[in-house]
């Protein structure tokens, strides 16, 4: 797709660097380095992951979605996976990004929280700040949920 606000070569770096800020995610959840985690957000970033059979609430804020995420996600084993991303440049600074995602959530056994394998879609906004690509909006449809 051709956008008349950046060139081929800016819109291939903005498309790199989305795709690096989601893998990143992935890697950092799955490898639970939560001091790393935020560095994939915006400041102001809401996530909003609350659909069937998932504990965790449309989060506000960097802090509060790290927060969260390592509270919740900790003692789990998890992968985390997403596939060729559909990305829509709005500005040359925000882009709406739809991935297909897979993920396997396994809680240890007594935990009140229940083990998945997961199926749907991520619904995003990301932003640059400064060069550097972040999720601003984070929204998860699923598609399939199999308790495991």
């Amino acid at each position: 797709m051709k956008y008349s606000f950046m060139t081929d070569m800016e819109l291939l770096l903005a498309y790199e660097g989305i795709r690096n800020t989601k893998s990143r995610y992935c890697r950092l959840i799955d490898m639970k380095k939560w001091d790393e985690l935020g560095s994939v957000f915006a400041s102001d970033a809401v996530a909003d992951f609350s659909t069937e059979g998932n504990p965790i609430p449309v989060l506000e804020g960097r802090d509060t979605i790290v927060k969260v995420f390592k509270d919740l996600v900790h003692p789990a084993e998890t992968v985390h996976q997403v596939h060729s991303a559909e990305i829509e440049m709005i500005s040359a600074t925000e882009a709406k990004v739809f991935s297909p995602m897979e993920d396997y959530v396994t809680f240890p056994e007594g935990s009140e929280n229940i083990s998945f394998h997961g199926y749907g879609y991520y619904e995003e906004t990301f932003v640059a700040i400064e060069g550097q690509w972040y999720i601003q909006h984070t929204r998860l449809d699923r598609l399939k949920f199999d308790v495991i």
